[in-house]
């Protein structure tokens, strides 16, 4: 009989002995916690529109009926983040309410590590796997936790499904591949990128199935028809399946038919965006661990790593690559980081693996090197920028730009020593034998550090605006709803191109249920309207029954005002009026083409529906460039004066003028013109040609706006 000593008796690990092993990852989620809820806490308002507003509105309205809706209509299904983030805006105090949202989605956010350590449990020990949690808590990124948006929810789900689809791969049972199949399935309810999660499954299993014993001896079988089989097999589904998505997705259709050139280029900006957010040195090594290893042992672990990498790499990348080059034709081009963030808890695990077994295939290391230079050199910087909200990776350069003075020029000589002192690293161990465990260590601090630096500067940069909205609005943001007290408030404006005080606005007041403008320019996210003015009273159709209303400068709703509320706008004070409205809702007056500064474009008008005691009166038409100092562009000037009409588009229009006058206006110039009103409904019409841009013609100007000239329009009683 065999004799049972203390040294042979395996240790059983007690609840204390988990707890006591369980600290030091609690340690890196509590201390990034508070770092980031700080950060949540100095973000005083959203500003990232429409994103955070739509969400906002969605989850409110949620919490309200159970059924999402945008300014009161029903909409279909986006996200779940929208159902977890719903309770908190059951708070009454809407300032309490934000806040609760923002501590949450920090909690979310930051919660990564626990699954971003998991992921590299399966490869490496204890300590390698917690420098991965701590980086995948750190990356740049996660300064989306202040913000409402995806983000947050999705990373952590995306990590957690990455992790299990690795775990079934590794250990094929039943439970494993049940828990992987259904967060695959769930993944796009989070967030609709994340529909590529099912691909990558499918994509890590294939790939290990071409890695397969069986395979292998099946190709060693092959001759050249075989080869030229298989190739053409795989080129007719790739076919097959573009064509598929092609039918289905007018963004996929767009851009892999048109614009190929473009999502090549603009993948590579999204990929060395966050090459450059991670800190260049996990990518490198996290590509290159792709390649087998010198002297690796056979196993099942890393071919289903090297897999999932790959399929993750493949699957996020032409996602990218079709969105950012989609929303390049439709919109705008950006630099789209944030589509390709779930890669990072991946890219740090392959470092990890490195961190712990020190080799490298020199072949691979030189892939990855070369591949990561071209980053490098081709990556817009956007340093002119104070913040690229696509890009957080970029935060780090737009951050040194700021406080160091560092220009593009010198920020690609300092990425590219960065990138030869990584190489230079991963070579080290070859030379260093036992003696780089200290570098080891250094090196893992410092891609952390990376990290974190990176991650506060955007933060950094994204509280600064939200730093400045808080100023253009002006406390107390909840204005509306105090006088209202809830009452459904309609919001009337126009020259509404620039809609962020609006926007704001109805963040923070939850009475906003409905945004009209009068000349067709307000904007979502959620319906709006451009209402039919009828030219006897002005009445507005679909008039709501709404007992408030708030007008913008130039809009004149009948009724008694019960407030008003200065903001910026255009650098100036400006004055937003609450009105009690005399329902049916109807207009006295209303001036159009003027934007929130007083400055118009080459066209803008003034029209009058009712006068007290349906008297005529007076129109005082100041046309003005006083505010512009800059060089000279004269101006031709027209004003006249008439009946309104309504037109054949239900909006009015001057009918027969009754006074015109024509006139030129200069630089620091001001004309003051006073017509007598043809009657107690009449319309003015000033128009300017040509106008000017400030930035065109004065370098030290950042106003893009094609200006014609401030008018100003005041209707006085008869003498």
């Amino acid at each position: 009989m065999a004799v049972v000593t203390a040294r042979t008796t395996p240790a059983e690990r007690t609840l204390v002995d988990r707890l006591l092993a369980s600290v030091p990852l609690l340690s890196i989620f509590l201390w990034l916690s508070i770092i980031y809820v700080i950060q949540a806490w100095a973000h005083q308002t959203p500003w990232l529109f429409g994103d955070e507003l739509q969400l906002t509105q969605l989850s409110r309205a949620i919490a309200d009926t159970g059924h999402a809706a945008r300014r009161g209509q029903p909409y279909s299904f986006t996200t779940l983040w929208t159902y977890v983030l719903a309770p908190a805006w059951l708070i009454h105090n809407l300032h309490a309410a934000y806040a609760t949202v923002k501590y949450l989605t920090v909690i979310v956010m930051t919660a990564t590590v626990f699954p971003a350590y998991a992921i590299a449990r399966l490869f490496v020990g204890r300590r390698p796997a917690l420098f991965v949690a701590a980086a995948s808590g750190a990356i740049p990124a996660v300064a989306y936790s202040s913000m409402i948006v995806e983000e947050p929810f999705a990373y952590l789900w995306s990590t957690l499904a990455l992790f299990l689809i690795l775990r079934a791969l590794i250990t094929p049972s039943r439970w494993w591949i049940g828990g992987a199949v259904l967060a695959s399935l769930f993944a796009p309810l989070v967030r609709g990128e994340l529909a590529v999660i099912p691909a990558v499954f499918l994509l890590a299993g294939m790939f290990l199935l071409w890695r397969s014993e069986y395979a292998r001896r099946l190709r060693e079988s092959w001759r050249a028809r075989d080869w030229v089989g298989f190739v053409t097999l795989v080129v007719g589904a790739a076919v097959i399946v573009s064509a598929v998505l092609g039918h289905r997705s007018l963004e996929w259709n767009y851009a892999t038919r048109l614009y190929k050139d473009r999502m090549l280029d603009l993948s590579l900006n999204a990929a060395g965006a966050l090459t450059i957010g991670l800190g260049v040195f996990p990518v490198v090594a996290g590509l290159a661990v792709l390649w087998r290893m010198p002297g690796e042992p056979a196993s099942r672990k890393l071919p289903v790593f090297r897999s999932v990498l790959l399929a993750a790499i493949i699957a996020f990348g032409l996602y990218t690559a079709v969105k950012a080059t989609y929303v390049s034709i439709t919109f705008a081009t950006y630099t789209y980081e944030r589509n390709l963030i779930y890669l990072a808890p991946l890219l740090f695990t392959g470092t990890a693996i490195w961190l712990e077994r020190r080799r490298l295939h020199p072949v691979a290391l030189a892939a990855s090197a070369a591949f990561v230079l071209v980053l490098i050199l081709t990556t817009p910087y956007d340093m002119g920028q104070e913040i690229s909200y696509n890009a957080p990776g970029l935060g780090i350069l737009q951050q040194a730009n700021r406080y160091l003075s560092l220009d593009p020029t010198g920020a690609k000589i300092g990425l590219l020593a960065l990138l030869a002192f990584s190489i230079a690293l991963l070579l080290a161990p070859r030379f260093l034998g036992r003696g780089s465990t200290w570098l080891v260590v250094a090196i893992a601090a410092a891609v952390v550090g990376w990290n974190l630096t990176g991650e506060l500067a955007f933060a950094s940069a994204s509280n600064r605006f939200s730093d400045r909205f808080v100023e253009n609005i002006r406390p107390p943001f909840g204005w509306v709803d105090e006088q209202t007290h809830g009452a459904p408030t309609l919001y009337l404006g126009q020259q509404m191109a620039d809609q962020n005080g609006e926007w704001l606005l109805e963040f923070w007041n939850r009475s906003i249920k409905a945004v009209w403008s009068l000349d067709g320019t307000a904007q979502g996210p959620g319906p709006f309207l451009t209402p039919d003015q009828r030219a006897t009273d002005g009445a507005l159709s679909h008039d709501p029954g709404y007992p408030y209303v708030v007008e913008e400068r130039g809009i004149d709703v009948l009724g008694k005002t019960v407030a008003t509320h200065l903001h910026r706008a255009g650098g100036g004070l400006e004055k937003w009026r609450l009105v009690k409205a005399d329902l049916p809702l109807r207009l006295r007056g209303a001036a159009t083409g003027v934007f929130s500064d007083g400055w118009t474009g080459s066209f803008s008008a003034y029209t009058r529906y009712s006068t007290e005691g349906n008297r005529k009166g007076r129109m005082r038409v100041i046309v003005s460039r006083v505010p512009w100092g800059g060089p000279n562009k004269t101006g031709h000037v027209t004003v006249a004066i008439g009946p309104s009409v309504i037109g054949a588009d239900k909006q009015p229009h001057l009918g027969k003028p009754t006074e015109v006058k024509h006139f030129d206006i200069h630089s620091r110039e001001q004309r003051v013109l006073l017509f007598r009103a043809p009657g107690p409904r009449f319309r003015v019409e000033v128009t300017i040609t040509p106008t000017f841009v400030p930035r065109e013609l004065s370098p030290d100007q950042s106003d893009n706006r094609r200006l014609g000239a401030k008018v100003s329009y005041v209707f006085l009683p008869p003498r």
